[in-house]
């Protein structure tokens, strides 16, 4: 089966109208039916966002059936030697094509770990201690790192907060999310240098982002005193209080508590008078303050 009529084919599977999938694509509807008509294929570069608007994988658009089960049985290392004999043995535009494809296919395959982190289901609370403070009760660990923080996933997984604008319920004061705080938050001066179950806290409390700050309290200032942030910063810097809890499982995979964090919330209030979410910081385990659901 050609890539065109893989297309259309999926299009029946789903519904989806010709014109559903210009709006998703930005590909121009003649051109879409030009496929069919003339029974070409799409341009190469088209290929990753026809993918993603129809939900399926590179592999599945290019490859037929049998050459992907093929494919689970193959000498992987014999067989790289070969596309490498088959490359060099090619012209220059199917080099060129061939470099093209194999670019597509580490974009779909960045586009499809992005879609599985913004996919992690959000499971998270907020309780009172016994002193009736506020703890966000962070109940699932996604970012599970044996030895450290994949700063990359956090990073990636953050983008899902950016337009986003929330309330801190002590002070009305409102906070919003800009581009600045994915990666600012996962690659800081002070993440750079904290390890282990700080580390890990930190990563991990980017599931309750909405949360932590809407119970922060203990606000203060200081005035901005670097000129890097003269602009983004013009109005100065505003610390919080905010505390989350992460669960620690037993040899089971059972909760068998929940380990409690303190920590800074770091707003910086910008020229055009708006206040921004630049990173969190100061995590401490609060040690004797452990607690179970």
């Amino acid at each position: 089966m050609n890539i065109y009529e893989k297309i259309f084919a999926r299009l029946e599977e789903l519904h989806m109208s010709q014109i559903e999938l210009s709006r998703r694509t930005g590909i121009a509807t003649s051109t879409i039916s030009d496929w069919r008509k003339k029974k070409i294929n799409p341009q190469a570069d088209k290929l990753v966002s026809i993918c993603k608007a129809l939900d399926m994988s590179l592999v599945d658009l290019l490859c037929d059936e049998k050459v992907v089960e093929q494919s689970i049985e193959t000498d992987f290392v014999s067989d790289g030697q070969h596309i490498i004999e088959l490359f060099m043995d090619s012209d220059l535009e199917t080099k060129r094509r061939l470099l093209r494809y194999f670019e597509l296919i580490e974009i779909c395959r960045e586009i499809n770990q992005e879609n599985e982190l913004e996919n992690i289901k959000r499971n998270v609370s907020v309780i009172q201690d016994a002193d009736g403070n506020n703890i966000v009760m962070i109940n699932d660990i996604a970012f599970k790192g044996k030895r450290s923080v994949e700063w990359s996933d956090v990073e990636k997984y953050l983008r899902q907060y950016v337009g986003d604008i929330y309330r801190i319920a002590e002070t009305e004061d409102i906070i919003y999310i800009g581009t600045d705080l994915p990666d600012e938050y996962s690659g800081s001066n002070y993440t750079k240098h904290i390890k282990g179950t700080i580390a890990k806290a930190k990563a991990n409390a980017a599931q309750a982002i909405p949360e932590m700050i809407e119970i922060a309290t203990s606000k203060t200032f200081e005035d901005n005193k670097k000129n890097k942030h003269s602009r983004h910063a013009k109005n100065g810097w505003y610390r919080y209080d905010t505390r989350f809890a992460l669960p620690v499982y037993d040899e089971n995979g059972d909760v068998e508590r929940y380990n409690v964090f303190s920590a800074r919330i770091l707003i910086r209030h910008a020229s055009s008078g708006k206040m921004y979410l630049y990173d969190v910081l100061k995590i401490k385990k609060e040690t004797s303050k452990s607690c179970q659901e």
